[in-house]
């Protein structure tokens, strides 16, 4: 699910794939998981030309807890998003 992890600082790239081997993008899952993630309240925007790249930017005075905050959000989003977004047309739901 999860095909590069990238970035300098306070800005952090995940890469979602479909499949680690052939790195097939996965778009359809940062689209869910960002819209799952604003309903908790963390604000999470997509990147990359095939938008499966999710973005973090904090800001210079974010806090250990709202950065501990952020992550527990971010892994609930996860969480629930994975079961509902399929890989492909004919593959399970979450399945990497």
């Amino acid at each position: 699910m999860i095909g590069d992890i990238r970035g300098l600082g306070a800005m952090i790239g995940l890469e979602f794939v479909k499949d680690r081997t052939t790195k097939e993008p996965y778009p359809e899952l940062v689209r869910d998981l960002i819209a799952e993630a604003a309903s908790r309240g963390l604000l999470i925007e997509s990147a990359g030309t095939c938008g499966n790249v999710i973005r973090f930017l904090a800001p210079l005075v974010i806090t250990d807890a709202q950065i501990a905050a952020g992550l527990d959000i971010l892994e609930a989003s996860l969480e629930a998003s994975v079961p509902r977004v399929p890989q492909t047309a004919g593959s399970t739901p979450g399945a990497a």
